[in-house]
C-alpha cells in the first residue's frame, strides 16, 4: 500500500464519508487504457515508465497512476501479492506481518515511521487473479490513527511482454496527527514508492531502494 495523506478536515472525508479507492470502469485492454488518456501523459508514461492520471475535483484526496513494467502480467503478479516482501522496496515500513490468509485474501499488519510518529494498520486484502486485481482496504476492527484506507492495482498485458499497471489510493488520518505529519507522505512521495515497487518487480525481486 501507498499512502498518500489528504489534508486534515477535507469535505471529502468528513465524518468518515470518504469513498474507497477502487478499480472503476475497468478498460478492455492496455491499449484502451492508454487511448483514454491524454497525449502527454501518454509520452510521460513512455518516457519515465510511471505517471500520474488526472483525477476529477470529485475525487478529491483519490490518488492514480499508471506504471509500465518491463515484465509480462503473469510474472508480475506473483510479486505484487507477495505482501510480505513490502519491506523490500518501501524502506519507510519498519515491519509488514500476515496476520491472517484464506484462499486469494489475507490481513497484512503494517507499522511505519514518519519523523517521530510511529502508526500502526491493518488491511485487508483481496486478490482476484482472473482479472490480475489486487484490492485493500483498512481492517476497521484494528484501533489506528488511520481513519480511512482503500486502493488497488491492477494489471494489463500490453505489447512486448509488459504490463501496464494502473494504481489507486485513498488514506485520511486522525485529526489528532500533527499536520506537517500529515504531509509527510503526499501526492509529490507516490511516485518515488511507485518507482521503486516497479524496479523491485523488474528485477524479479531483487532490487533494493
Amino acid at each position: 500500500m501507498l499512502l498518500a495523506f489528504a489534508a486534515p478536515g477535507g469535505a471529502a472525508f468528513a465524518q468518515g464519508a470518504a469513498q474507497a479507492a477502487v478499480p472503476r470502469n475497468r478498460p478492455a485492454s492496455a491499449q484502451a487504457l492508454l487511448g483514454s488518456q491524454p497525449k502527454d501523459v501518454v509520452e510521460e508514461l513512455m518516457e519515465e515508465r510511471l505517471v500520474l492520471m488526472q483525477t476529477s475535483a470529485a475525487d478529491k484526496g483519490l490518488v492514480e497512476a499508471l506504471v509500465l513494467f518491463s515484465r509480462p502480467p503473469e510474472e508480475v503478479w506473483p510479486l505484487l501479492i507477495q505482501r510480505e516482501r513490502q519491506k523490500e522496496y518501501r524502506p519507510e515500513l519498519t515491519s509488514v506481518e500476515i496476520v491472517s490468509r484464506e484462499e486469494n485474501a489475507l490481513v497484512e499488519e503494517q507499522h511505519l515511521k514518519i519523523a517521530f510518529l510511529s502508526i500502526g494498520y491493518r488491511l485487508r486484502d483481496r486478490f482476484d487473479p482472473a482479472l490480475r486485481t489486487l484490492t485493500f482496504e483498512l481492517d476497521p476492527d484494528y484501533e489506528s490513527q488511520l481513519e480511512h484506507v482503500s486502493g488497488y492495482w491492477e494489471l494489463h498485458a500490453l505489447d512486448g511482454g509488459r504490463t501496464l499497471a494502473r494504481f489507486g489510493t485513498r488514506v485520511s488520518v486522525s485529526p489528532a496527527v500533527p499536520g506537517f505529519l500529515q504531509n509527510g507522505i503526499t501526492r509529490k512521495n507516490v511516485p518515488e514508492t511507485l518507482d521503486n515497487t516497479r524496479q523491485w518487480v523488474d528485477s524479479d525481486g531483487k532490487w533494493r531502494p
